[in-house]
């Protein structure tokens, strides 16, 4: 890796015109989540939709991503440009803003019924905001049971959708017919109108609908259950424009929604055949966009730990549509990404089982849902590793396990057209003592656990005492609608940012760009060119969040010509004394770049090593890791790593899938210390350095990289590599953002998930 010359970031499409005042938060008690919409950058190529969730979201479920779609009748191809939608724009802070068109984007994970089986989603609407079109012109509030719709109000697939035109009509809408012989009439506020839609009764087949904008109300039903929705947000633009002057643009403010699930998986759409039977064919399809993540086979059973054959499972089996079914024996399948507890420190898991429907088995014959902190777990039910389990029988009962034994009360529930409806909530789920609440069917109950519950992987089995493997089938069991209220899909994963960020001595610094998207910044603020004056450019720090920014120390003790080692510590003494002012902004201290390639021996990296960790030791400048980064022939023939040295990584830019996965396994074994941690370096652009000619194969490659990461819980960073640099070799190019709008959009939602799924 070379110390690279970054470039500044092109700024974006829409300037800024005459800001308009930023809206009133609409009232709601205690949302599942609120989008304020404050504090995202807007810029090229992304335009603020996910930038800084963190930040200007909150409520236990956090986190959640947006997804532009086309918000059009006529159904054009692909979705609108990305400037047609922003957030943060200069001119409507702290707003969601439609700029051009007809556009909408999609909240990518639905809300939720809650106990009481009702939601509400509320947000303050601002349609022509700055009256340069039509004042029939609309902003919308959608439902829909898909995240496939087009977000156009009228489309068949918005089972609920809700226009509000700045004059102050409201039409309803349910799967494109206008519910409302006349429209609701309401007067226009200076941020708008607060509009909220209650669901109630959302599990049966006549949900109530009622709608509340800036407190008139009127009602409506839906025609079939709607116990979870995925929320679309659009806008009806005639004068809209991509050149000044602007034109036509419509705001939206403070979206709330009272719960929300971040993964759900319907089991429809999949194709049921050899060899994959369907459990992880068209994950898109079937599950939240939020999170699409497929599942692992186990043995479920109590004298095995191979997994069985794929067709003992199965999903959309054509005799069991849209479920996931357990077919021969007693088998199991994992989640591939755990449960953690959400803001509130609760966990949610529901489910619609049915076990032994055609009864060919026993009355005690069972469907299992598991908690457990393991990957590794059996997948049955007296495993010691699941914290909790329970069974329900076809009978109705209902047993409950902690760590593999029998605990608690026992439930019995009456059998349902459909199976049992399981739904737990843990509460208080990291204290020493949790609270449990089951509710199957409408029999419920509660009881602490005693023992808390962290991460825990989703476990599905079945006891199948009387299945077959060829016709005529007999026993199957069934599993439908899960739903798991947060995940993180990159457990092991705590840190993403990205390598120069701020580099070389007249490069610009790119941390603001990241600010709301990475929580690690490599940043260089020391002299790198020798016929340079000696100059450091410490003001870099003011942009750095708290602890984010990995400082780059090797040029305080090798010569960046040369690579001599300079024969005193004056140079990094001084430099000491220069972080003084800094200590918060600091995270970890990198160690001279791939030193071995440049003849720097094990002995002088010691010493390196040494002198940064006494500095730490003394006080004089804050603990974090040491981090030293090899090349691949460096990891292969097990360079020499300083006993200081905290994180150890490699870079290397071509590596195929089975060489990514083998580097992260030599580092694991060349960190034995069990509080040691790697990092690796992902490409995020195609360059000459790595071969790579198109976005899509560093995609793909990205993917590879979170892939193994997910495999190995002590690569603990990823810093991805490209952007803004120049190598220095042959053909090769600086680039930004807007090189690569696709795997930024990618990289924007990754980083969200470390930060805030965790």
């Amino acid at each position: 890796m070379k110390l690279a010359v970054a470039v500044l970031l092109l700024a974006g499409l829409i300037p800024a015109t005459p800001a308009t005042p930023a809206t009133a938060a609409v009232a709601a008690a205690s949302p599942g989540l609120l989008d304020s919409f404050d504090g995202a950058r807007d810029a090229s190529p992304t335009y603020g939709l996910n930038d800084s969730l963190g930040a200007r979201q909150s409520g236990p479920g956090k986190g959640v991503t947006f997804t532009r779609v086309h918000g059009n009748w006529t159904s054009p191809a692909g979705t609108p440009p990305s400037y047609y939608s922003q957030v943060g724009n200069n001119s409507y802070p702290g707003r969601l803003s439609f700029w051009i068109g007809n556009s909408a984007v999609r909240l990518d994970a639905p809300a939720a019924a809650d106990a009481t089986d009702a939601y509400t989603v509320s947000a303050t609407l601002d349609p022509n905001a700055n009256s340069a079109g039509p004042d029939t012109d609309w902003s919308s509030l959608m439902l829909s049971r898909t995240s496939t719709s087009t977000g156009y109000v009228t489309a068949s697939d918005i089972d609920l959708g809700l226009t509000v035109r700045r004059t102050g009509e409201v039409m309803l809408y349910r799967n494109g017919v206008a519910q409302w012989a006349t429209s609701l009439t309401t007067t226009r506020q200076p941020t708008g109108f607060g509009a909220t839609v209650t669901v109630t009764g959302a599990s049966t087949g006549a949900p109530a609908v009622s709608v509340t904008v800036n407190g008139a109300t009127k009602t409506a039903a839906l025609a079939a259950p709607l116990p979870r929705a995925y929320v679309y947000l659009g806008a009806y633009l005639t004068s809209g424009s991509s050149t000044p002057p602007y034109g036509e643009v419509s705001a939206l403010d403070n979206l709330q929604v009272s719960k929300i699930t971040q993964y759900a998986d319907s089991f429809d759409g999949a194709a049921d055949t050899d060899p994959g039977y369907g459990l992880n064919d068209n994950l898109a399809g079937r599950q939240t966009p939020q999170t699409n993540a497929g599942y692992t086979r186990v043995s479920g059973n109590w004298s095995s730990t191979a997994p069985p054959p794929s067709n003992y499972s199965q999903v959309n089996n054509n005799a069991y549509p849209g479920k996931l079914s357990f077919w021969v024996a007693p088998s199991a399948v994992r989640t591939n990404v755990p449960a953690i507890p959400d803001g509130d420190d609760a966990i949610d898991l529901a489910a619609t089982v049915d076990p032994d429907p055609g009864l060919f088995g026993t009355p005690g014959d069972w469907v299992s849902l598991m908690l457990s902190s393991s990957s590794t777990s059996t997948g049955y039910v007296t495993d010691a590793a699941n914290r909790l389990g329970m069974t329900i029988a076809r009978n109705g009962v209902v047993t409950f396990y902690k760590d593999g034994a029998v605990y608690g009360p026992t439930l019995t529930a009456t059998r349902g057209a459909a199976g049992y409806a399981v739904t737990v909530r843990i509460t208080a789920a990291s204290t020493a003592n949790p609270t449990v609440t089951v509710t199957v069917n409408g029999a419920q109950t509660s009881f602490a656990l005693g023992a808390s519950v962290g991460k825990s992987y989703v476990y599905l089995g079945a006891y199948v005492s009387n299945g077959s493997a060829t016709a005529p089938y007999k026993e199957v069991s069934t599993v439908d609608d899960l739903t798991v209220g947060k995940v993180s899909p990159f457990p092991f994963l705590k840190y993403y940012g990205t390598y120069g960020t701020r580099n070389d001595d007249a490069a610009g610094n790119h941390v603001p760009d990241m600010a709301g998207i990475a929580n690690l910044h490599w940043i260089n603020v020391s002299p790198t060119d020798p016929a340079q004056p000696v100059t450091y450019r410490t003001n870099v720090f003011a942009s750095c969040p708290p602890h984010s920014c990995i400082v780059y120390v090797g040029s305080e003790f090798f010569d960046p010509g040369t690579h001599a080692m300079y024969p005193d510590r004056t140079r990094w003494n001084n430099y000491v004394a220069m972080l003084q002012p800094y200590k918060d902004k600091i995270f970890g201290y990198y160690l001279q770049d791939e030193p071995y390639i440049y003849g720097i021996t094990g002995a002088q990296m010691d010493v390196h090593a040494n002198a940064v960790k006494a500095s730490i030791t003394a006080g004089s400048i804050p603990a974090g890791p040491i981090l030293m980064t090899d090349t691949l022939y460096d990891i292969n023939t097990w360079a020499h790593v300083p006993d200081a040295v905290d994180w150890l990584g490699m870079d290397a830019y071509s590596m195929d899938a089975a060489t990514i996965e083998a580097a992260a396994t030599r580092l694991d074994e060349m960190t034995p210390d069990p509080n040691d941690r790697t990092y690796m370096f992902p490409p995020n652009v195609p360059d000459t350095w790595n071969g790579f000619t198109t976005e899509q194969q560093v995609i793909g490659k990205q993917y590879e990289y979170l892939a193994t990461a997910n495999r190995h819980p002590k690569l603990t960073a990823l810093l991805n590599f490209g952007l803004w640099v120049n190598t220095g070799a042959g053909g090769s190019h600086v680039q930004t953002q807007e090189n690569v709008p696709n795997l930024f959009a990618i990289q924007e939602r990754v980083g969200n998930a470390v930060m805030n799924l965790r």
